[in-house]
């Protein structure tokens, strides 16, 4: 198993572009760069994985200010503010897209590879937690079973 952990506001995956001239190009290029030397100072193994995976992420999203309260509160949760964030702009797929195409030919030759993800994403616990995204990337059958109705059991 490769647990990824990757400081930062999750990106999302962007359509291609193309330029008046017909050049077509990757808007998310820099962005995939910048998150792959991210998790590089995170990863021990880089060795990738062949074969069938199974993914799952965990994508974490700063509150907004006005979950907070004010003054010497400043610091302190409203006791309504809301621990999923629903209302953040960004498609669970696209982040999926964009963090599984980033690491072709890293963790595994080509994210077609990928039979099952699962995906959470939420809010900040409070100002001390930042920002992240965790992934974490399971060989099948040996770390992980996927029986025929999709259910994941974790090996240790």
């Amino acid at each position: 198993m490769k647990s990824i952990y990757i400081p930062g506001v999750p990106d999302t995956k962007m359509r291609h572009r193309t330029t008046k001239r017909g050049h077509v190009y990757d808007p998310n290029a820099a962005n995939k760069e910048a998150s792959i030397q991210k998790a590089r100072l995170f990863v021990g193994d880089m060795t990738p994985y062949h074969g069938p995976l199974y993914v799952s992420f965990i994508f974490i999203f700063p509150r907004p200010k006005s979950h907070y309260g004010t003054g010497k509160n400043a610091n302190v949760l409203k006791p309504h503010s809301p621990e999923y964030c629903d209302q953040v702009p960004k498609d669970v797929d696209n982040m999926e897209k964009f963090y599984c195409d980033s690491f072709n030919c890293i963790h595994y030759p080509d994210d077609k590879q990928i039979i099952k993800s699962e995906t959470f994403k939420r809010y900040a616990s409070g100002r001390d937690e930042m920002p992240h995204v965790w992934m974490s990337i399971y060989r099948v059958p040996s770390e992980a079973v996927i029986d025929e109705r999709g259910t994941v059991t974790l090996l240790k």
